[in-house]
């Protein structure tokens, strides 16, 4: 018969709570929202991007769009659209930010 080590089981559950503060560490946020132009008519491939990083995604054709914010409480998202102001947005731990794009002068 073989003998149960009980630092095994304390090394175990060392490990796995290390695993854990690991992963609420390092968690990121999701961000949803919707971006519309002035008539509230939704917009269909607006460019969503977090600010200095390379994290970044596309409406759908329902104008909503989802994006993981690393550092929710000091990142800004930019939304980008030709034909539109480009418009940035502090995240501010929002789980939900809804944008409404206004025309810009486009130079060509």
């Amino acid at each position: 018969m073989q003998k149960t080590n009980p630092n095994k089981f304390l090394n175990i559950s060392t490990f796995l709570s290390c695993m854990l503060f690991a992963m609420f560490t390092y968690a990121q946020t999701t961000v949803t929202g919707k971006v519309v132009d002035e008539q509230t008519e939704p917009l269909l491939g607006v460019t969503v991007l977090i600010k200095g990083s390379s994290g970044a995604t596309t409406t759908d054709i329902d104008g909503n769009y989802s994006i993981s914010v690393a550092n929710p409480d000091s990142a800004t998202i930019i939304y980008s659209y030709v034909g539109y102001a480009t418009t940035e947005v502090p995240v501010n731990n929002q789980s939900v930010i809804n944008v409404t794009l206004k025309e810009g002068i486009c130079i060509t």
